[in-house]
């Protein structure tokens, strides 16, 4: 099953890569009806949990649907692109379809999970600390 793994400290950009990583499509985020700054924070663009929320990806909504999910649950707007940055012409497609459609690479996106980790221990850890792999 994929998860997506929201705090209100994630970037945008962060999101982006993760859908990337999970569904294998671009997204656009939108604050208010505007196009998200790739550095704005989930919280500025109206994500108001307080901590990391785990989302588990049903993959067989159509893609209206899980926009419209995410929307209502976490009250910021995305919409799911192909590669090229332009938005899914036919909504009622499901979240499987599009995945299956990209070439699969056997490759793990470390960067991203070593961010979401930071996220997460943010406020138990001192910003001086010395990460070390």
């Amino acid at each position: 099953m994929k998860v997506l793994k929201l705090h209100p400290l994630m970037t945008i950009s962060l999101l982006q890569m993760q859908i990337q990583r999970l569904l294998s499509c671009n997204v656009a985020v939108y604050m208010r009806h505007t196009l998200a700054n790739a550095f704005d924070t989930l919280k500025e663009a109206g994500f108001d949990e307080e901590s990391l929320v785990e989302f588990p990806i049903d993959e067989t909504l159509s893609l209206r649907e899980f926009e419209e999910e995410v929307e209502e649950r976490f009250n910021f707007t995305l919409e799911l692109c192909n590669k090229d940055n332009k938005p899914f012409t036919n909504k009622s497609q499901h979240i499987y379809q599009i995945a299956s459609l990209q070439p699969k690479k056997d490759e793990r996106n470390y960067q991203l999970d070593i961010s979401l980790d930071m996220l997460m221990n943010n406020n138990r850890q001192s910003p001086q600390q010395n990460i070390s792999f």
